[in-house]
């Protein structure tokens, strides 16, 4: 199979991989490698968003280790941002979305799209698991993990719902109708903001699209020492709340929490140990993090969301034509 910029007599590829980068360029060679070893039947593209303020890596056509790419320079920060950046240039009938240092295993990118395929869905959610970068902690509680993986897939793949959740490194979208994550979500500079994925799905499943989880198609998520210091947990924590109550605000009836309770985090039984003690931190402050943001909401509303970059996203027969500055 040929993974090249421009698949052989104009034919579109498969699927298109965008990815994201801002600080972490590092970790694409590795992504790159991993990409060209999935055994898909025809082209697979990577777009690779670079999200710096000024280009890191060279706008336009490049190689990453054996895969070629196409790189565009989006300066405006945000996760959401770049990706929809990254989805307008998409040729690809099945857009997945990853991360950096993100690495899937062979047989990801053909499962995902098979998925999609034979269950007609819109969206699919693939499993996640940890890649510490560094020795495994000697104690992660679950429900500490649970602000990186979640804890729960289905033995075969099945309609999202609870306990299951999706995550933004390991997402397969159909180009049609077009994608696109809401700006008042995702890491955005310092606001680690997050949820954007699932605002995704809950938008698709009230339009009456089909999203499923794919156990099968698997992606190990980096989590590297700094993730696991006690500032940056809470910081996770506080802001996934944020992110929550964000949520909630667009989509009041959505099917998901809305707090846990404060005695339900600070019960005895998880407080005897030392990992037991982080988890209901973690907790307290991810719901202290909700509360305060639905109170700031309360005065002033939601922020505006990012029409622009609608606005800004090529018809299919012009994509060609577009800049990469």
């Amino acid at each position: 199979m040929s993974r090249s910029l421009s698949p052989p007599g104009g034919v579109r590829p498969v699927a298109s991989v965008v990815v994201a980068v801002r600080g972490n360029t590092a970790a694409l060679e590795g992504l790159a490698a991993a990409l060209w070893a999935q055994d898909v039947e025809g082209d697979i593209e990577l777009i690779v968003v670079d999200n710096h303020p000024a280009p890191v890596l060279q706008p336009g056509p490049a190689q990453l280790g054996p895969m070629a790419c196409r790189i565009v320079h989006e300066p405006r920060p945000g996760l959401s941002r770049a990706r929809n950046i990254g989805i307008g240039q998409a040729r690809g009938d099945v857009v997945l979305i990853t991360d950096p240092d993100a690495r899937p295993e062979p047989g990801w990118a053909s499962g995902m799209i098979r998925a999609l395929q034979e269950t007609g869905a819109y969206a699919a959610g693939g499993k996640v698991v940890p890649r510490f970068t560094a020795k495994n902690p000697a104690e992660v509680p679950a429900e500490f993990m649970q602000l990186f993986v979640p804890p729960m897939w289905p033995e075969t793949t099945a309609e999202l719902a609870a306990p299951y959740w999706v995550v933004g490194c390991n997402l397969a979208l159909r180009r049609s109708p077009r994608p696109w994550f809401d700006t008042r979500l995702g890491v955005s500079g310092r606001r680690h903001l997050s949820c954007e994925e699932l605002e995704l799905t809950v938008r698709a499943e009230r339009d009456g699209m089909r999203v499923v989880v794919v156990p099968d198609a698997v992606v190990h998520r980096a989590i590297h020492p700094a993730d696991l210091t006690a500032r940056a947990v809470a910081g996770r924590a506080w802001w996934h709340g944020v992110s929550v109550a964000r949520l909630l605000a667009i989509h009041p009836d959505a099917g998901i929490y809305d707090s846990y309770q404060l005695r339900d985090a600070l019960a005895w039984t998880r407080l005897v140990c030392a990992g037991g003690r982080r988890a209901a931190l973690a907790d307290v402050l991810r719901i202290a993090g909700l509360r305060a943001e639905r109170l700031r909401l309360a005065w002033t509303g939601l922020p505006a969301r990012v029409e622009d970059i609608q606005r800004a996203l090529p018809d299919d027969d012009t994509k060609e034509e577009i800049g990469h500055g």
